[in-house]
């Protein structure tokens, strides 16, 4: 996953599907490579790490990979916060570096950071061929999510309805930022999230496989209520304001709407996905086993 939280210029070379886990060559610094990040200002945090902020996110980072965490910074004042405290004993007890900085220099990553901003140098990647494992799978294709709120609500949603991976343009949409990492509330540290400038690659490997293409459209013929669908799925889901692009729309199986009682509006980016989602989640989920406790 390349985006990431300052939006650089971004590298022009086409990605490709991965049928391989593991990091991409070249992509990330090594392990112990230049000053810790306390040396650091908030523009000289590489490229390719994550900035997360929120109590939420940063707890789940520092439980699902501390291992990756490059260091913490955390508000002066913090011993007088209860969460704060709490986020600095895990992060010590995760052998995490923290350290103290300024609450103005923090905020820079977001007025809604809580105080912390953890630095991460990985994330979930997508294994096409690891998708093989499973019986049911749904994954989503967002051509153009720009708002950080919409696709962190994606993320939070992806994450508890179990979708195994989650395609995103590589220009004009929105990337794991700072904002989007608070808002999916710990989603972005379990469900990968690749970049790619052709949806069509992905399109025709995963159909291969046995997905799926569902586009959610106003111009579609039967509302996601009315299909039986496939063990494993792929939900399309357009732009805010633009929805699914027109080449976007020719990689879809079938083109389906969500009913609505006014056609004056539409739904939210993020409500539709979790509506879709949980559809299969319901569709998917074996008879009498429908509510997990």
């Amino acid at each position: 996953m390349k985006k990431n939280n300052s939006r650089p210029t971004r590298n022009s070379q086409a990605q490709r599907p991965h049928s391989q886990g593991g990091a991409r060559p070249g992509n990330r610094p090594q392990q112990g490579r230049g000053p810790h990040p306390a040396a650091r200002s908030e523009n000289q945090i590489p490229r390719d790490w994550r900035i997360v902020i929120g109590t939420h996110a940063i707890n789940e980072v520092l439980s699902v990979r501390p291992q990756q965490v490059k260091g913490m910074w955390i508000r002066q004042g913090w011993e007088h916060s209860g969460d704060l405290r709490d986020m600095h004993e895990l992060a010590l007890d995760k052998k995490v570096k923290v350290d103290i900085k300024p609450e103005n220099v923090i905020e820079k990553f977001g007025s809604s950071q809580q105080g912390a901003a953890i630095f991460v140098d990985g994330a979930p990647v997508l294994d096409l061929d690891g998708l093989d494992n499973f019986d049911k799978s749904v994954v989503l294709m967002l051509d153009g999510i720009e708002d950080p709120h919409n696709l962190g609500a994606i993320m939070r949603t992806s994450w508890l309805t179990g979708a195994h991976g989650v395609l995103i343009p590589e220009d004009r949409a929105v990337g794991l930022t700072p904002t989007v990492h608070k808002v999916a509330c710990g989603g972005v540290e379990h469900v990968p999230v690749e970049e790619t400038t052709n949806f069509s690659n992905y399109a025709e490997e995963l159909k291969k496989k046995g997905y799926w293409i569902f586009g959610l459209s106003p111009r579609g013929k039967r509302s996601i209520f009315e299909l039986d669908l496939p063990d494993k799925v792929i939900w399309a889901i357009g732009s805010e304001d633009k929805g699914l692009r027109v080449t976007t729309e020719r990689l879809c199986d079938e083109l389906v709407f969500i009913p609505q009682a006014s056609s004056s509006a539409s739904y939210n980016a993020s409500v539709a996905t979790a509506m879709a989602l949980t559809e299969t989640l319901r569709q998917h989920a074996p008879r009498g086993n429908r509510k997990k406790s």
